[in-house]
C-alpha cells in the first residue's frame, strides 16, 4: 500500500516558544548552577530580552552575586517543569522507536536508521503521535493535560542533548534554525490517523485510534519491564532530569497551592494546537504495516 502524502503546517505559538525558553533557563539557572551576570555578556547577551521580560517574576538579581536568581515563584516553574520533563520520559519515551511490523519497541543501542528488505525504516518515532493522542481524548473527557507536541519535541531535543549542553546554548534558544527543527518535528512526524490501515485478509479498514491504544498498553508494559531491569550505568548520549524532584502530583499540587497564596497568575503549557485538525480531517495515511494483537 502506498502512503498518502498529508501536508501539516502547525506553528508554534509565540507564548509557548516563550515558556519552553523560560523553563530552560531556569533549568540552567538552577539545576547546572549557570552564572547569568546582571551586565550581559557575550552569548548571554542573547537572552537579554527574555530576561529583561520576566525579571522580578521569574528570577532576580542577587545583591550578594551580582547574578541572576530563581525567584519562588521561578522555583516552583522549574520543578513543575522537570516533573513534566520525567513524565515524558516515564511516558513517551518508549514510543521513540516503534517496529510497527513487528511490534516490537526499540532498545537505546538500536540502529535508528536501519531499514527493511524494501528500503523502508524500521524504527517510527511515535512520541508526537501517543501525544496528540492523549490530548484528544482529555478533551473529549473535559480534562486538561500540560504536554503537547511542541513541548514533547522540546523536551526530546533536550533529553538527546541536541540542546544546551554546548557553550552557546543562549543562543540556541535565540535561534529560529533551533525552533524551526521543533515544528519540523512535530509536523512531519506520524499522527495518529497515520496509522489507519486496510486489513488484507478482511479489507475492513482499521482506525487509527485502535492500532494508538493497543501500541500505548504495549509501551506502558515494556516501560514498566525496563524501568524493572534498569542499572545504575548512565547513558552519556541521554540526558536525565535531576531526581531530586517529587512526583508530578506532588508538584503541581504544591504549585497549586502557592497560585493561590501568591495570587499568582497560572502559567502551565496546556495549548491545544491542533483543535481544527481532529478526527480524520486530514484524510488517512494508510500504512502496510500492521501492530499485532499480542494476548
Amino acid at each position: 500500500m502506498e502512503k498518502q502524502i498529508v501536508s501539516r503546517k502547525l506553528d508554534l505559538p509565540d507564548h509557548l516558544r516563550t515558556k519552553l525558553q523560560t523553563r530552560f533557563i531556569l533549568y540552567k539557572m538552577i539545576e547546572d548552577e549557570e552564572e547569568i551576570p546582571a551586565l550581559l555578556t557575550g552569548n548571554h547577551k542573547y537572552i537579554d530580552e527574555i530576561l529583561t521580560a520576566y525579571y522580578d517574576d521569574y528570577w532576580y538579581i542577587d545583591s550578594e552575586t551580582g547574578n541572576y536568581a530563581a525567584t519562588r515563584k521561578g522555583e516552583m516553574l522549574y520543578k513543575n517543569f522537570i516533573a513534566q520533563w520525567w513524565d515524558f520520559l516515564l511516558s513517551y519515551d518508549i514510543y521513540a522507536g516503534v517496529d510497527l511490523l513487528n511490534g516490537k519497541f526499540a532498545q537505546d543501542d538500536a540502529d535508528w536508521d536501519s531499514v527493511d528488505e524494501e528500503g523502508r525504516l524500521i524504527w517510527e518515532d511515535l512520541r508526537v503521535a501517543v501525544c496528540i493522542y492523549k490530548q484528544r481524548i482529555a478533551q473529549e473527557e473535559g480534562r486538561r493535560t500540560d504536554l503537547n507536541p511542541f513541548t514533547i519535541a522540546f523536551m526530546s531535543l533536550l533529553s538527546e542533548k541536541r540542546i544546551g549542553q554546548e557553550i552557546g546554548w543562549q543562543f540556541d534558544l535565540y535561534s529560529e534554525d533551533f525552533w524551526k527543527e521543533v515544528v519540523d518535528i512535530v509536523n512531519t512526524n506520524l499522527w495518529p490517523e497515520d496509522l489507519s490501515y486496510v486489513d488484507d485478509e478482511s479489507a475492513e479498514e482499521i482506525d487509527g485510534n485502535l492500532v494508538m491504544e493497543d501500541i500505548i498498553m504495549k509501551g506502558i508494559e515494556e516501560t514498566k519491564l525496563r524501568w524493572s531491569e534498569e542499572d545504575d550505568d548512565d547513558d552519556e548520549d541521554y540526558l536525565i532530569p535531576p531526581e531530586a524532584i517529587s512526583s508530578k502530583d506532588q508538584v503541581t499540587e504544591e504549585y497549586e497551592e502557592e497560585l493561590t497564596s501568591y495570587g499568582w497568575e497560572e502559567d502551565s503549557f496546556y495549548y491545544n494546537p491542533y483543535r481544527f485538525l481532529v478526527g480524520g480531517a486530514l484524510g488517512v495515511f494508510t500504512i502496510a504495516a500492521v501492530w499485532s494483537i499480542l494476548d
